[in-house]
């Protein structure tokens, strides 16, 4: 995942305390209810855009004690919501017995993968419930989820971290296309990503979900959108921002996207506001 770049972290940061304040501390993880995320993105080869190749350089990464592993101070902060989010949707159980499967697109630093996996170990279906499948553009970035794969035993649950770049046309990477071949994925996730690459890249992503989702799979997307062309200073701020960064960068209207996920088959069933100013947005494949 790539992190958010806005000047707001103080605002998501008071957002988030006051979400962890109205939590209750009992949860019941349903076993139905399970997410995934997995891909990479195409971006132009720009100095801005070129940071991706050492993500530690974007503010929101940060170098911890490991040599290759990463951190991401927004993730830390929105995992729990969004795994709220996820886990209490009604996502559909497959009836193979291979458990769901889960792609992760542009998995960043590896916070999430790390968070959701522990999760689902946690779950009463446990490791043989679900296979996930990590990705991100960044070579560095794929050391690091490895890096919590491996320090948190995850390899029953999680793959190891793919190669993944989105054009117009879905994965450019061959051998991304064919470690995906045959898979019918119940979920994509992709969190943080849409804002912070080209337009093509969503594009992308749509005809991905819906070539890869399973009838009646699911597409879940985070992160910062305008309505009707408006959004709240702080959103309008950050758009201004990415675009100073990458032109073609840039906070999404959530109509253009819904748009395009409508060409691809796939419904906006459900829209929930986020901590600090962000959407969750589930979409599903309609029965073909």
């Amino acid at each position: 995942m790539i992190t958010t770049l806005n000047s707001s972290a103080i605002v998501e940061s008071r957002s988030m305390q006051a979400y962890q304040q109205s939590k209750t501390v009992t949860r019941n993880w349903n076993t139905r209810s399970f997410f995934s995320r997995l891909l990479f993105v195409a971006l132009p080869l720009s100095p801005s855009a070129s940071s991706l190749s050492h993500p530690e350089k974007i503010p929101g990464f940060a170098k911890m004690s490991s040599a290759a592993k990463l951190d991401s101070p927004s993730a830390q902060r929105n995992k729990e919501p969004i795994w709220d989010f996820l886990s209490s949707n009604p996502l559909a159980s497959p009836t193979g017995a291979n458990g769901i499967r889960v792609l992760e697109i542009a998995a960043g630093a590896g916070v999430h993968t790390e968070h959701f996996a522990n999760r689902i170990a946690s779950t009463p279906a446990g490791k043989s419930s679900c296979t996930w499948y990590p990705s991100d553009p960044s070579e560095e970035s794929r050391a690091s989820i490895q890096c919590y794969i491996d320090e948190n035993k995850l390899g029953e649950i999680v793959k190891s971290p793919l190669p993944l770049t989105l054009d117009k046309n879905g994965i450019i990477e061959n051998e991304t296309k064919d470690a995906l071949s045959g898979l019918d994925l119940d979920l994509i996730i992709c969190i943080n990503m849409i804002h912070i690459s080209p337009w093509e890249a969503t594009l992308g992503l749509m005809k991905l979900a819906s070539e890869k989702l399973c009838n009646k799979g699911y597409l879940y997307c985070y992160g910062p959108y305008k309505v009707d062309g408006n959004a709240v200073e702080s959103n309008l701020r950050f758009d201004a921002s990415l675009k100073s960064r990458n032109p073609s960068w840039g906070v999404r209207n959530l109509e253009d996207v819904c748009a395009a996920a409508d060409d691809q088959g796939l419904e906006l069933i459900r829209k929930t506001e986020m901590p600090a100013n962000n959407l969750s947005l589930l979409f599903q494949k309609s029965p073909s």
